[in-house]
């Protein structure tokens, strides 16, 4: 799924801005009185700059897929975590989409994942998905068990089934955050597929720290939260990848 990248530099930008004119405001306030502490913040404002600066460059290289180190892009990984909340609210005075916004972020976490090794044993994943994959129609809820779809291939819960039967993957259902961070804390597994819309799965992303995790957007041609749908090859890339196959 393809977004613009001038979006989130147009946000980044709009930031930078705020962060000058801030610092410059304060600086006239406090010269006069406190000339220490100016200093100070005008020294931590210039430094968030340089950082945010660097990362919208690393940024810009990692979208265009050209070569980072990975010791550069877990920088910028950090980085980009933390001023997320910031530049996501940003966009939004400045009219800009915050899924674009999400779209960028879950781009530079999966580009930072992919720049790690693993060897997991396939047992040890698990693959979260929205209820709304399922068919509105269907009768046989799987939101409690995966294992309830009957295969009619109406949607994609049947190619999961036969992902989790081929590498015996755990397929979970989560109905929302709360769910989500409840079945990972049961399971306690070493990497977690998170399949979600950009909002939900850039909440989940940024709310688990401690295990590496995926996130592959579906697709909402019915509109959001109905009958979505999702490519069965990147769940399966994601899964390649962590075993080490």
């Amino acid at each position: 799924m393809m977004t613009d990248i001038r979006k989130y530099i147009r946000a980044v930008n709009v930031f930078l801005i705020m962060l000058v004119l801030g610092a410059f405001t304060i600086h006239i306030f406090l010269s006069n009185y406190i000339s220490l502490l100016s200093s100070v913040i005008n020294i931590l404002v210039i430094g968030i700059i340089l950082l945010i600066l660097f990362s919208t460059i690393i940024t810009y290289f990692i979208f265009y897929e050209k070569e980072v180190s990975k010791y550069l892009m877990k920088i910028n990984y950090l980085i980009i975590r933390n001023i997320f909340p910031v530049i996501s609210k940003v966009s939004g005075f400045v009219n800009i989409s915050k899924d674009e916004i999400r779209k960028i972020f879950i781009k530079i976490n999966n580009t930072y994942i992919y720049s790690n090794k693993y060897n997991f044993n396939s047992e040890d994943l698990i693959i979260l998905i929205p209820h709304c994959i399922q068919n509105h129609n269907c009768k046989l809820k799987v939101t409690n068990d995966i294992d309830n779809c009957k295969n009619c291939g109406i949607c994609k819960i049947s190619d999961l089934q036969q992902l989790k039967e081929k590498y015996n993957t755990k397929i979970f259902v989560a109905t929302g955050g709360t769910l989500a961070r409840k079945i990972i804390i049961d399971n306690k597994p070493k990497a977690v597929i998170a399949v979600a819309c950009e909002r939900d799965l850039t909440s989940g992303v940024r709310d688990i720290r401690k295990i590496p995790v995926l996130g592959v957007f579906n697709s909402r041609p019915n509109g959001p939260c109905i009958d979505t749908n999702i490519d069965i090859n990147e769940v399966e890339k994601a899964i390649n990848f962590f075993t080490c196959k």
